[in-house]
This record gives structure tokens, sequence and C-alpha cells, in this order.
């Protein structure tokens, strides 16, 4: 077994205190999923993201062989930036960072280091990290690719920019024309978005550079039409979910709006909530808009920003928060992207039924948005004070989360059935009152097995409490029902992983046949440029033995002895 996240992180401490890292330099911090390694060279280790790598493996030496690679990568420093601006090559890219990881990373480096960023239009630093329009920044890194490893990005410091004698914009402009390059290497035009038949499309690149591709590069989102061919009316809209994931729509397809909201916060953050993988960039949709250029009637001579990308003539992209019927456009006839499952019920119904679809206000979102957070810290709350024994508190602890407003009738299941098993603890601890805990035990998991039937949890917490109250036929029952979700669970997650498989197999394919273009092309290449060596020989002794016998037909006619005709005067 892989075991536990702490185990992992105690098989890198000591792997890397093995390599010659002093022990108290390796600091893991759980809130972030990260470790920081000090020393000469601070390094920040995405422990988390390792993690997930770590447990997929298929055996012990797999895992052997990724502690390896984490401790040359970290400790040796083989995922470093480069030495030399030279050596960057094709490793140097540009990322979107949310602005908040930004200021965290900040805050891990040394005094006097800085990471160097910009906002997605060129805005110089710092970026508001509460600014609507800021919520994303573009900094620089490093790509590194190692044998059982996950691909490593290496921030690009003020230190790197220094010993590389180059500005933030210089660098920026070559990590452009690197993912440029990157682009084109890439899918076609035709396959660089998959489209669901709502007309939504997700990006089809896989590389960890999708988001910042589309919002650097604009007119790869332009540029994308539906394959059924059916139009689109109004503007465009994104979501930048992960770094691998963007989703695009338009502002008047309410079906396509309404996949890409169930996509992004049903699907993508929610899971993002749940695992601790932090590979949400923004839960916030963009809107595309082409706005008056201001250097276009500006009369300094100052370059423009590598990131102010032209519409048109006069004209500059320019991404804005989205809304319906939002500033600056107020365009009449936009629909919402949805924020929770809620929404998106209401929308399909609304559809199926031919009625009206609602359109949410920002305020309602916003509210909404907030309700969201409260209930998850509170849940949080809940299950740190239920760890650490103190049930009585943590049962409040959930219940004020559940005053706040679930998301959706799964989230509060899940705080009735842990409000259920804290009774449970309690029922067993104090005797007195070991019926009543009991009874308002089986009341709030009853509770949550209503709100979702495939909570398991719900159902074997309403057997333990049947336990407790000598019920054991409704006991029995309970378990019967806990065993059916076990089994529909354990069906849905083979089903799930086998789709992951598929869909990675695809990928892999598509990889390998991409490289296999790549390759042969460049044979084709190099097989032109032997012809092309061998023909340019051809005409040089053709052009050779040509001058050689113009050489002789001039002596001839002048009366000059051929073999004297190449001799120089004395």
């Amino acid at each position: 077994m892989a075991g536990s996240i702490a185990r992992f992180v105690e098989r890198l401490q000591a792997a890397f205190a093995e390599a010659g890292a002093e022990p108290q330099q390796c600091h893991y911090d759980e809130a972030s999923g990260q470790m920081i390694v000090g020393g000469e060279t601070t390094r920040v280790v995405p422990v988390a993201m390792l993690f997930a790598s770590y447990a997929a493996c298929a055996d012990e030496p797999a895992r052997n062989k990724l502690i390896k690679a984490a401790m040359e990568a970290f400790v040796q420093g083989a995922a470093d930036a480069p030495s030399s601006y030279a050596d960057c090559g094709a490793r140097l890219l540009p990322q979107l960072w949310p602005v908040q990881k930004i200021v965290a990373r900040q805050v891990t480096l040394p005094s006097g280091f800085e990471l160097p960023h910009c906002g997605l239009h060129g805005e110089e630093a710092p970026l508001a990290a509460s600014g609507e329009e800021q919520q994303l920044g573009v900094v620089l890194v490093c790509d590194y690719v190692a044998e059982g490893l996950p691909a490593i990005e290496t921030p690009v410091l003020s230190s790197d920019l220094t010993r590389w004698d180059v500005s933030f914009v210089q660098a920026l402009q070559k990590a452009l024309d690197n993912l440029r390059a990157k682009t084109k290497d890439g899918p076609t035009a035709e396959k660089r978005w998959e489209h669901h038949p709502t007309g939504c499309g997700e990006s089809c690149w896989k590389d960890r550079f999708d988001a910042a591709r589309i919002a650097l590069f604009p007119k790869l989102l332009t540029a994308r039409k539906r394959p059924d061919g059916a139009p689109e009316s109004g503007g465009h809209v994104a979501a930048f979910a992960t770094p691998s994931c963007v989703l695009a729509s338009t502002s008047k397809n309410a079906l396509g709006l309404c996949f890409m909201g169930d996509t992004l916060n049903v699907q993508i953050a929610a899971k993002d909530e749940q695992t601790k993988a932090k590979q949400l960039l923004s839960a916030t949709p963009l809107r595309l808009l082409k706005m008056k250029d201001p250097l276009a009637d500006a009369k300094s001579s100052a370059p423009r920003h590598p990131l102010q990308a032209k519409a048109s003539e006069g004209f500059v992209w320019k991404w804005l928060p989205y809304s319906p019927g939002g500033p600056p456009l107020r365009s009449p006839g936009e629909f919402s992207v949805p924020v929770d499952q809620g929404e998106v019920d209401a929308i399909l119904n609304a559809a199926e039924a031919g009625k009206p679809v609602p359109v949410f206000t920002q305020k309602a979102t916003a509210d909404k948005a907030k309700a969201s957070k409260t209930f998850a810290s509170k849940k949080e709350e809940g299950n740190a004070l239920f760890k650490a024994g103190e049930y009585v508190k943590a049962i409040m602890a959930y219940d004020a989360a559940l005053e706040a407003g679930a998301p959706s009738d799964a989230d509060a299941a899940i705080a009735h059935s842990n409000a259920a098993q804290a009774l449970l603890n309690l029922a067993a601890a104090d005797a007195p009152r070991r019926e009543a805990c009991a009874a308002e035990a089986l009341k709030r998991a009853n509770a949550a097995a209503q709100l979702d039937p495939t909570n398991a949890k719900a159902f074997a917490r309403c057997a333990a409490a049947c336990d407790v109250l000598g019920e054991a036929e409704a006991a029995a029952e309970f378990r019967e029902r806990q065993e059916g979700c076990t089994a529909a669970d354990a069906a849905t997650r083979a089903l799930r992983q086998a789709e992951a498989q598929k869909k990675q197999k695809e990928l892999e394919e598509r990889r390998e046949a991409l490289q296999a273009a790549k390759k042969e092309k460049e044979q084709r290449e190099a097989l032109l440029e032997r012809e092309r060596a061998l023909e340019r020989e051809r005409q040089q002794a053709e052009e050779s033995k040509n001058a050689e016998a113009t050489s002789a037909r001039l002596s001839a006619m002048l009366g000059i002895d051929p073999s004297l005709a190449s001799l120089g005067s004395a």
C-alpha cells in the first residue's frame, strides 16, 4: 500500500536527509500541501501533487523511483532554473497562477527574492488578490520532466533574471515564443477543441499549458468552431478551470454555459476541494472583448507589452469577469454560468419543459459562493474538533455549516452524517445519556440518508445507532442498504477508473502519434537536406567542368597553350 500523505512526507524527508539536506531545513506545510527545503537555494516541493502520483504507482519499485527522482530534483537541484539564459531553451514557458498562489509563494521566499509576474494584459505587479479583474497572473516557469516523476514547473525568480542579465519582459517574450512553437507542434487547428453536444468546447492540448495559451493567445479561442457547423450567438466566454483544461462557449448559448458551470463548479472545483489537489485556477468565467487600444493614438514610442494582444486595427483583446448582461456591453439575451447543482438543475429543468431559462444575478451567485465558503470552513472546523475528541463542539460546528447553507444535498448529508458519528462517540463515552445520544444519532444519520441515498456511511451510522437502541431488525435493514451503496460506489469508481484509463490511453496514443509525425517530419527534412546537398555538389562539379571547358575554348581562340592558362605571373 502506498500509505498516507504523512508517511509519504516522512519518506521524502528521509531521502532528502540521506542526500545531504538538513532535516530542520525541510518544513512541510499541510495547509498549502508544500514542503520548503531551505539551504543555499530555497526550493518548494509540491508534495500534494507528488503524492497523487506516488499513490498511483503500481508497485514499490515505482514508488522508490519517484522518491529518488524527487530527491534529484529538489535536493540536487536538477529541476532548478538553468544557470545561463541560453541553457533555458524550450524549457522556459509562461504559466497562469491564481493571484493568491503568487502571494503565498512570495511569502515562502527568502528576503531579497521576488517572484516576477504580471497581469493577463501585462499589468505590473503587485496584483491585488482581492481585485475581481486580477484573479490570475502570469509567471515564468522552467519545465522539468524526468522519468518516474510528474512534470515539475520551477518558477523563475528575480535572482534568476539577474543572473541571466535579462528583464522580465525579455524573458516573457522568449517564453511566449516557446509556447507558440509548443502550440504549433500540438493538435492541428481542427483538433484543438473537443465539443460537447451543447456546443461547449474543451481544450485538447492537455499539456499543463492549455490555460496559458488560450489566455495569452486569444485568437486560439476566437478561431474555435463547432464541428456540427451550428452558428453561435453572443460573445466568447472561457473558464480557466485547471492548467490543462479550458472550457469555452458563447454568452447566448444557455446549455453550453450550463455544461461549463457543471464541469467547472460541480465537478472540477468540488473535486479539487475534496482532494486538496489545488489544481483549480479560477472558478470565475471570463469574457473576451475587443477594447480600444490605448496605444493607438499615443505619441509615445514605448514598445508594446508582449501581452497586449492586437485584435484588429486600433483594438486589443481584453479579459473581463463574465456576468450575463453585465458591463461594459450590457447585452440582452445572455445566460448564466451555474455555480452549483441547484442552478444546473434549474436550467436543465426549464430547458426540458420548454420554459424560459432562468438567469441568476451576480449578487445571488456571490451570496451562494459566500455561503458555500462558510459551509466548507465550518465543516472543516467540525472535522478538526472531531479528530481532537471535542465531539460536542464538532456537532455545533457541523450545525453552523448547515445553517450557512450547503452547496448541495450531498454536502448537507455529509455534515449530518459526521454529526451522527460524533453523537455515537458521545453515546459510547457517556453511559447515562447513551440511548439519548444514539436516538439523536439515528435522527441525524437518517436525515443524511434521506438527502443522499448513495451515502453508505449514513446507513452504517443508522445501523450503529439501532444497535445501541436494541433495534436489531432495523439495524440489519440499514446494513443491507449500506452494502448496496458500497457495491454501487465500487462499480461507479471502477467505471470512472476505466473511463480515465481509456482517456489516458487515447491521450498517450495521440501524443505518440504527434511524436511519430514530428520524427517523420524531421527524417523527411534530413533526407531532403541530404538530397539538396548532393544536388549542390553536382551543380558545383558541373559548374567547375563548364568553367574548365570555357577556359580551354578561350585559350584555344587566343592561341594559348591550355596547360599555361592557369599559371599566374612570376
